[in-house]
């Protein structure tokens, strides 16, 4: 039962390396950031290596073409959704866990807990926006 074959089990077997980290990671950060950081971009890696792994594994064009479009697209959706739930997290003032352990680290944009704000500012530009009638009000 001798069926190793490099070109094909290596990044397999990488890819499930990253996403077991992506995993502990999850479960041992204090924090949703780092956790966030952890499954975004380890989860990213190791499902390129196990597609890259898959498409040598079946040797089809059709099927690596299908595999790389899943892979850009994932590449490209996924820092972006973990940076907008990162966004909506801070804004809503989820502190990060910082410098002590103990949350006391310091808020560089001096965001944290003003998603109110944000929200009022959002909605006077929609108003100006109408009254200079580039937007529908709605």
């Amino acid at each position: 039962m001798d069926d190793f074959q490099a070109v094909r089990d290596l990044p397999i077997l990488i890819g499930a390396f990253f996403v077991l980290t992506a995993a502990i990671g999850v479960v041992r950060f204090p924090d949703l950031y780092s956790r966030l950081h952890a499954s975004s971009k380890l989860v990213t890696l190791g499902s390129a290596g196990i597609f890259l792994g898959v498409a040598f594994a079946l040797n089809d064009a059709a099927a690596f073409t299908r595999l790389a479009a899943v892979l850009l697209f994932q590449f490209l959706t996924t820092p972006l959704s973990a940076y907008l739930i990162a966004q909506a997290a801070y804004l809503r003032g989820l502190p990060p866990i910082l410098g002590d352990g103990q949350g006391g680290g310091t808020d560089e944009w001096g965001a944290l807990g003003r998603a109110d704000e944000v929200a009022q500012a959002d909605r006077e530009a929609l108003r100006v926006l109408a009254e200079e009638g580039l937007v529908d009000e709605g």
